[in-house]
């Protein structure tokens, strides 16, 4: 205690100097610090929350397990038919052969299996008047909601099932059916009709004739029953709507028949009356005779008018001789040709000059006898052939007549034979079809549709899809565990590492103090684990601490240091009573002062009364050696805060505190300030001008970034010397989880081998 003493002693002779200003620099540069979302932090997110996606999961899987288990199963059946023209079809044109069936004539078909009136046949050979699922007068009674509710879980404990409707309901029931007037039983089959048909549905394909029925319902039986029965119906439909065609048919032809040949028989006459009319009675090959004829008549004609003109010509030119070919001719043109040669010789006088004059006289003689004769012939004979042209002229004339009018009516002709033709035909057709009909008719019915699957009872129900239901629900459950985690991520506004807390006030960080409650045995305090547990990663947290304020400053010795927050609650007081003990427990004399005289506490970690202390001493009540105490078991000495005075300000910022801290300074290698929170007070304010540095306690994930913030900015105006921030109550744990540089540091096992519990 002599140094305590000496620093009472020499106490009044500290000179007063003014209050130092801020460091350069001091003013606070805040920084945002936003950065991109990566993998490994939304993996931290889901990590750090996936106790609340895990139960959001497991709440929405169980209720979606519950209301889809309340929720009626459907069964489907399904059967296929083919449908097919064939040959023998009464109504068919085609003989031997299959009619092509298109998509529209599917589409027809599937419509007609439909059709209300096959659901009214199918249901009553189905009894569905019977059946609790289309009349509710005989489904067994309602459970309770609650029942329902847990029904799912009492038919896998095979605790329940579905109760049986009780015996007098179904007989009273059956009872009110059969007193039903027939009038009111159809129209409950047509309400059942209705109902039926919802659950019926067809399917059918361009590239195949087969048609596929489907039916959904409750109970897998009536499904299957629904699908079979309501395919018989449409194929019976089939059988009995082709007798009745049949039958149609055979009258409607025998009508028809009566009709053609009474048609036959007009047609008949109206020939015979047409060729008696216009005599013709010759037919086509006849007239293609008559034709030839006509032709070689045509040519006999024109050979005969030739000669006869010839003839008549040769009479006219009067060439007989010539034209008979006679000698006389010659003799004349001999004895011409004699004569002139003579001539051109002799004189007339000449003997031979007469002779050869008297034989061409007696020749000329004879030649005009000649000619005379010949032409009495030729007239005779061009006569005759004129006689014979003419005759064949008037033959041909007559015959052309004869051909013209018989070419002139054969068209009508032509027409009249054949309608009669035509008549004929259809009459023979329809007796021909006739046969046919009597001859179906007789045989046994058959349908276009032929069943070739039969539908079976479902196993397993189709909808709901119970297991999609809660598989939705699960993936909806995680997500909005993922989304819920998200907005608590995007609401938080503390600090989650050491990085963070840099990069949003802008000061360097001297380390974390791990969180230490639940790590403590019982009755243990946290600052006495720096000498229980030296080796400890709650004192090597300290130590980090405590280095990074020697560091802070390598001109000047830090001695006195201001140990304060932003709000109360960040855990200031355990920090700053650790780090004086470990700073005791190093062997340097440390001294820890209680200045926040409003709301003391280090008398409670301590476990002393609080009856004097720094109010007393800064009043002048108490001498100072009479209120530093030391801590046994850390060596650690302690000035309480004494009892509250009527303004602690004015005695914080009095000229005696300021000489008592540098007395103090002198006196110890360290001397830690516990003061209360700046934005509640000023207090810590008028001290951190009058130390070496300050720190500010910031409380993981706790404080809030703008309170935080507010209370640096208000230590740097007030022009203290801050040595850094440390983030106390730090859970290791957790705080692995988060992707930052500092994570984990403390919490990795491969650090943790660096630290030790003794």
């Amino acid at each position: 205690m002599a140094n305590v003493t000496r620093l009472q002693t020499s106490y009044t002779t500290l000179p007063v100097e003014a209050p130092q200003t801020a460091p350069p620099g001091g003013g606070m540069p805040p920084q945002d610090g936003t950065t991109g979302v990566s993998a490994r932090q939304i993996l931290g997110t889901l990590r750090r929350h996936k106790l609340l996606i895990g139960g959001l999961a497991l709440v929405g899987t169980t209720i979606a397990w519950l209301v889809a288990n309340q929720l009626t199963p459907i069964y489907q059946s399904q059967g296929e038919l083919v449908i097919e023209a064939k040959a023998s079809d009464t109504l068919s044109k085609t003989d031997g052969m299959t009619m092509p069936l298109d998509y529209q004539k599917m589409e027809t078909e599937a419509a007609r299996l439909r059709s209300e009136k096959l659901a009214r046949i199918t249901v009553r050979k189905l009894n569905l008047i019977e059946d609790p699922l289309f009349n509710p007068d005989m489904a067994p009674p309602p459970q309770s909601r609650i029942a329902s509710v847990f029904a799912p879980v009492l038919r896998i404990l095979r605790l329940g099932g579905e109760p049986p409707a009780p015996r007098a309901t179904l007989d009273e029931a059956r009872r009110r059916i059969a007193a039903m007037t027939p009038e009111q039983r159809e129209r409950m089959y047509d309400q059942i009709a209705d109902l039926w048909a919802l659950g019926l549905t067809t399917q059918v394909t361009q590239a195949s004739r087969v048609m596929t029925v489907r039916y959904r319902s409750p109970d897998p039986r009536i499904a299957a029953n629904s699908v079979n029965e309501a395919i018989r119906t449409y194929i019976d439909d089939q059988k009995e709507k082709k007798g009745q065609d049949a039958l149609g048919l055979a009258k409607f032809l025998a009508s028809e028949i009566e009709g053609a040949r009474r048609r036959n028989v007009d047609a008949e006459r109206k020939l015979a009356a047409f060729r008696s009319a216009n005599e013709m009675y010759v037919d086509s090959d006849s007239m293609t005779t008559m034709t030839r004829t006509l032709l070689e008549m045509r040519t006999q004609w024109l050979t005969a008018e030739r000669a006869a003109t010839e003839a008549e010509l040769r009479v006219r030119n009067g060439g007989g001789v010539e034209g008979s070919g006679s000698t006389v001719l010659q003799e004349v043109l001999i004895a011409e040709k004699d004569f002139q040669a003579l001539a051109a010789i002799f004189g007339p006088e000449h003997p031979e000059y007469k002779k050869a004059a008297q034989r061409l006289g007696a020749a000329r003689a004879r030649l005009g006898a000649e000619r005379s004769r010949g032409g009495d012939i030729q007239k005779a004979d061009a006569k005759a052939l004129r006689d014979s042209a003419e005759k064949l002229k008037t033959e041909l004339n007559k015959l052309e007549v004869l051909i013209k009018k018989q070419t002139e009516g054969s068209s009508e002709l032509r027409t009249l034979q054949a309608e009669l033709e035509t008549s004929k035909q259809l009459y023979q057709t329809l007796l021909a079809r006739l046969q046919t009909v009597d001859v179906e008719s007789k045989r046994e019915r058959t349908a276009e549709a032929e069943q070739i699957t039969e539908a079976a009872p479902a196993v397993l129900p189709v909808a709901p899809r119970k297991d999609v239901i809660v598989l939705m629900a699960f993936l909806a459950s995680i997500g909005l565990g993922v989304a819920v985690s998200i907005i608590i991520e995007l609401m938080d506004s503390g600090f989650r590492s050491i990085h963070q807390l840099e990069q949003h006030t802008g000061v360097a960080a001297l380390g974390m103090v791990p969180f230490q409650s639940n790590r403590l045995r019982r009755n243990s305090k946290p600052w006495l684990s720096v000498v229980d547990k030296p080796n400890s990663a709650y004192s090597e947290a300290l130590r980090t601490i405590r280095t990074g304020i020697a560091l802070s400053s390598a001109d000047h010795p830090q001695r006195t240091v201001v140990v304060t927050s932003s709000v109360p609650g960040e855990g200031k007081t355990t920090t700053s009573l650790s780090l004086a003990s470990a700073s005791a427990a190093s062997g340097a004399r440390t001294l820890i002062i209680d200045c926040d005289m409003r709301q003391p506490s280090l008398h409670k970690n301590l476990g002393v009364e609080n009856t004097e202390g720094l109010a007393e001493f800064l009043a002048g009540q108490k001498d100072l050696e009479e209120l530093v105490h030391v801590e046994p078991k850390t060596g650690l000495y302690y000035v309480l805060a004494g009892k509250r005075p009527p303004s602690p300000t004015d005695l914080l910022g009095s000229l005696r505190m300021r000489r008592l801290l540098e007395q103090l300074a002198e006196t110890f290698d360290l001397v830690i300030l516990d003061t209360p929170p700046v934005l509640a007070v000023s207090d810590a304010l008028l001290l951190v001008r009058q130390t070496d540095t300050t720190i500010f306690v910031v409380r993981w994930e706790k404080t809030r970034r703008d309170v935080a913030t507010a209370g640096v900015k208000m230590v740097y105006e007030a022009g203290a010397r801050l040595s850094g921030i440390v983030l106390s109550q730090v859970d290791l744990r957790r705080h692995a989880q988060y992707d930052y540089t500092d994570s984990g540091v403390y919490y990795y096992q491969g650090y943790k081998r660096y630290y030790g519990e003794g």
